[in-house]
C-alpha cells in the first residue's frame, strides 16, 4: 500500500450526488488571508520596504502611504495577487488577541519568552482572494512567500496566523518557506504546518489530537479519537490528509471510512462542527 493509498478514504453511500464545488460541511473558503509579524524591536518603515523590494524588486512595491507616522503602509502585488502590509511600532496589543493564552505552537519555551516580549509588529493582508479552494491554496503560498521574506527582517521573532491561532517561532517558519521555495512547482506540495495548528485534549475519557485551521480553506476540522498512537505519528497523519484536502486530492466526509492499516478501518463521525476518527487500531 502506498502512502497516499493510506490517506483514500472509502466513500459511504449518498442519497443525492454533491455539487462539484460542494465541500462535506457546506463550508467555503475564507475569502481574506491575514498574518501577524511580530518583532522583537523596532525596525523602521525602511526596513521592511527594504525587505520586500530586495526580494521581489521594486516592481512589487504598487504604493506606499507613510502619512500616519504610527501606521505606514503599503500595497504589494506578487503574480497579479494584491497583498496589505503595515507597521506597527508598539507591542501586539492583547485586545486584539491575548498571545500569552496560547501555551502551544511551533516554538521553544525560550522562544515564547521572545515573542511575548514582541516590542512592534507587521500587519499583513489578502482581501478576497480566496474565494475558491485552487485560489485560496495559491494565496497562501504566495502569501508565505511574503511572510517568509519579511520574517527574515533582523528583529522578527515570530509569525501568528489568526485563522488557526497558531504561534509560529522564526526559525521554524523560514524552514518550512524554504521547503515550499523547493517544491514551488510542485502543485501538490502545501505548507500545512504554517497554516494549521495540531492541538490535544480530552473528551470525557478519551483523549483528543486534531486539527485547527482548516475552516480557513472550507473543511471540517480533523480529530482522532482515543487514538493510541505516538504523537508524531497522529501529527504527521493530520498534517498530511490537511495537504490531501488542501490540494484538492482527497476530501473526507462523514461515515466515510479510512484504513490507515489495511483491513482495519476507521470511521469519521461529523459532531459539533467537527470530523472525528474512530476506531481502526490508530
Amino acid at each position: 500500500m502506498g502512502l497516499f493509498d493510506r490517506f483514500k478514504r472509502k466513500k459511504a453511500p449518498e442519497p443525492a450526488a454533491q455539487g462539484p464545488e460542494e465541500t462535506a460541511s457546506g463550508l467555503a473558503p475564507s475569502a481574506d488571508t491575514s498574518a501577524v509579524i511580530l518583532l522583537g524591536e523596532d525596525v523602521g518603515w525602511t526596513a521592511v520596504t527594504r525587505a520586500v523590494e530586495n526580494r521581489f524588486g521594486s516592481q512589487a512595491l504598487v504604493s506606499a502611504d507613510s502619512s500616519a507616522p504610527n501606521a505606514p503602509a503599503m500595497t504589494l502585488l506578487l503574480e497579479g495577487v494584491e497583498f496589505f502590509c503595515s507597521y506597527m511600532a508598539m507591542p501586539h496589543p492583547a485586545e486584539f488577541y491575548d498571545l500569552a493564552s496560547l501555551q502551544e505552537g511551533l516554538f521553544s519555551p525560550q522562544e515564547r519568552e521572545e515573542i511575548l516580549a514582541n516590542k512592534a509588529f507587521l500587519v499583513l493582508a489578502q482581501k478576497g482572494g480566496g474565494a475558491s479552494l485552487e485560489e485560496k491554496c495559491r494565496v497562501c503560498r504566495l502569501f508565505t512567500r511574503l511572510a517568509g521574506a519579511l520574517t527574515q527582517l533582523d528583529g522578527a521573532v515570530c509569525v501568528f496566523v489568526p485563522g488557526a491561532e497558531l504561534l509560529i517561532s522564526r526559525r521554524v517558519y523560514l524552514q518550512h518557506a524554504a521547503i515550499l521555495e523547493k517544491n514551488w512547482e510542485d502543485p501538490e506540495y502545501f505548507p500545512a504546518p504554517l497554516w494549521i495548528a495540531i492541538r490535544s485534549g480530552q473528551k470525557g475519557e478519551a483523549s483528543l489530537v486534531g486539527t485547527w485551521g482548516l475552516r480557513q480553506f472550507g473543511f471540517l476540522e480533523l480529530w482522532f479519537l482515543d487514538a493510541k498512537s505516538p504523537w508524531p505519528e497522529l501529527h504527521e497523519k493530520l498534517y498530511l490528509m490537511s495537504i490531501f484536502q488542501i490540494t484538492g486530492r482527497e476530501l473526507y466526509q462523514n461515515m466515510d471510512t479510512i484504513a490507515f492499516t489495511p483491513g482495519n478501518p476507521s470511521t469519521f463521525k461529523e459532531l459539533n462542527g467537527a470530523l472525528f476518527i474512530v476506531g481502526g487500531g490508530v
